[in-house]
């Protein structure tokens, strides 16, 4: 058997860490990407998907993004590279998370509780629903937020968007 570069080592990495539904929602997302019908992104192509989403970057900055995710520097991005991207990026998300659930964590327990809710939301719009956010957030309901359910919600943050005027 040949010997897998860096580069293929690390796609390999990251798509066996990704579950069939990840990967199910990869594909969609790539197939709304890519126009043309060899399967693979263009840099007009991911230029047109960012600027959609309501970014303006410079035609430089979508540049850079396309030589990031152009792996294997062959001028397009084919579905595993774009899956790479989607791991790392998704991987970076769940880090910047776990960052936010640290700061909202005041004594180090590993949970959130009313006390830190109330530190967190003194100075938001729902300060005056401590109840209902603390409902929204406490599914076990046993009166505090663990990391993984924070976790898990923030990943889910768009159901929520509320929950974005907390982080």
């Amino acid at each position: 058997m040949e010997e897998l570069s860096d580069v293929e080592k690390s796609l390999y990495l990251a798509m066996n860490e990704l579950n069939v539904q990840k990967l199910e929602d990869f594909k969609h997302s790539f197939d709304q990407l890519h126009k043309n019908e060899r399967g693979v992104v263009t840099v007009k192509e991911l230029g047109s998907m960012i600027r959609s989403m309501g970014v303006e970057p410079t035609d430089a900055e979508v540049e850079d993004i396309f030589k990031a995710s152009d792996v294997d520097g062959n001028g397009e991005i084919d579905f595993k590279e774009f899956c790479y991207v989607m791991a790392l990026y998704e991987h970076e998300e769940k880090d910047d998370n776990l960052q936010i659930f640290k700061m909202f964590d005041k004594d180090g327990d590993g949970y959130i509780t009313e006390e830190d809710l109330l530190k967190l939301l003194e100075h938001t719009d729902l300060s005056n629903n401590i109840l209902a956010v603390r409902k929204l957030l406490d599914s076990e309901k046993d009166g505090r937020i663990s990391c993984e359910q924070f976790m898990s919600l923030m990943s889910e943050s768009s159901q929520y968007p509320q929950l974005n005027d907390i982080a």
